[in-house]
């Protein structure tokens, strides 16, 4: 009698904080059967951002800069004897509170990936994969200046001298692009760029398996061919184009009839390398210039994951899916040949996140052996969400895998 053919449900997303996160189970292919699969996936949500509070943020909110007079005189010397001129005018401290408003920065960013994998089982316990994504990344980047009280100093001052009439008709979108180009940084446009992501690499390993219950051992390898890091576009994805693996050892209990328990925990281990990043001089220099930049070694931060999945079999050929997981990422490091402030690149890259996960999946194999369907085949869709979290993107994730048979 003939052997029913299992789903191998491997990741084969994005990497690092945009991965798409299929649920995990304990499934291999029998010897000698092939699986080639296709993966449709869309990432929204990344515009928000659970800060180092846990709060939920728009990122344009939570990197917004407000230039009243104290953050002028900080960082413009001229701006400083402005204030300082229009504090002259009376005793009303007009120049102190001077304010040129928020500046905004609008990102509209979406993620699209198209993924062929193809695996095959080698023996009856061990399947390999390999898994190209093709990536589209779009954004829409707008910056917008709002809440100034210029109108109100244009009106009272406009005239007295060339100069303050300069100061005063100040734009902050036109001067930041400005300010970025000097720097040699790219102008904040539009993205829209389509490329190969890191290929992946995966090895599946049933270690045990009666009739209720399985364990599995996955390692996957992310090889470093996508987008390398780039120090001049702050719009840039700057996600690929590393090198880490991805051990995963799963447990599946059956529960019943229909239930199946699949309690998880990986661990991704970054391989160390060697970027070219601008450097901060220290905490105020949030843009640092073009003289800043230098070759540094990077170790990301490994991360932990600690996860469970709920399978419910309705009848052969309709599943259903849940599940839970929660991620911890240690925090960066960088070093140089430099006395450089590479610390100040590390902030903020310590990570936790929750992330919920739901799939709906139908199955033709048994009813291809049935000789009432044409094709073995499984199609899913895939749905995750990052609930909650510490210096994460929340992602909203949805994936439809087409997975065939032969």
């Amino acid at each position: 009698m003939m052997k029913q053919v299992k789903a191998l449900l491997i990741l084969f997303g994005l990497c690092g904080a945009l991965s798409a996160q299929a649920l995990t189970s304990t499934n291999v292919l029998p010897e000698g059967i092939n699986s080639p699969s296709f993966r449709f996936g869309k990432i929204d949500g990344i515009d928000e951002k659970y800060i180092e509070d846990g709060t939920l943020m728009k990122l344009g909110d939570y990197k917004s800069v407000v230039f009243d007079a104290p953050t002028l005189a900080k960082f413009n010397s001229d701006a400083k004897r402005l204030i300082d001129a229009l504090n002259s005018f009376g005793a009303h401290n007009l120049g102190s509170d001077f304010n040129l408003g928020v500046l905004r920065v609008h990102t509209k960013p979406t993620v699209q990936y198209f993924a062929p994998v193809f695996a095959r089982g080698l023996t009856k316990k061990w399947t390999l994969g390999l898994g190209l994504p093709v990536v589209t990344y779009k954004n829409t980047v707008s910056i917008s200046q709002q809440f100034s009280n210029i109108e109100y100093y244009r009106a009272q001052f406009s005239g007295l001298s060339a100069e303050l009439d300069s100061a005063l008709n100040t734009n902050l979108a036109v001067a930041t692009q400005q300010t970025l180009k000097q720097k040699g940084y790219r102008p904040l446009t539009n993205q829209d760029e389509t490329f190969l992501g890191d290929v992946q690499l995966a090895s599946v390993y049933k270690f045990y398996e009666d009739n209720r219950q399985a364990i599995v051992y996955q390692a996957q390898l992310s090889l470093p061919t996508g987008p390398t890091y780039d120090p001049d576009n702050l719009a840039a994805l700057n996600i690929f184009g590393r090198t880490n693996i991805n051990n995963t050892i799963a447990y599946s209990r059956k529960m019943g009839k229909s239930f199946t328990l699949v309690p998880y925990l990986s661990y991704i281990y970054n391989v160390p390398d060697k970027i070219t990043a601008r450097v901060p001089l220290d905490e105020d220099d949030t843009l640092p210039d073009q003289a800043s930049k230098e070759e540094v070694d990077r170790s990301l931060g490994d991360t932990t994951s600690l996860g469970s999945n709920l399978f419910y079999e309705l009848n052969d050929s309709w599943t259903f899916g849940g599940g839970y997981e929660y991620s911890t990422k240690f925090e960066d490091s960088f070093s140089g040949a430099k006395n450089s402030r590479y610390d100040l690149l590390a902030l903020n890259t310590e990570m936790r996140a929750q992330r919920v996960k739901a799939e709906v999946s139908y199955s033709s194999v048994k009813s291809y052996f049935k000789k009432t369907a044409v094709l073995p085949m499984i199609v899913s869709l895939e749905v995750s969400d990052v609930i909650a979290g510490v210096n994460v993107e929340r992602q909203l994730v949805q994936e439809l895998n087409l997975m065939m048979f032969f």
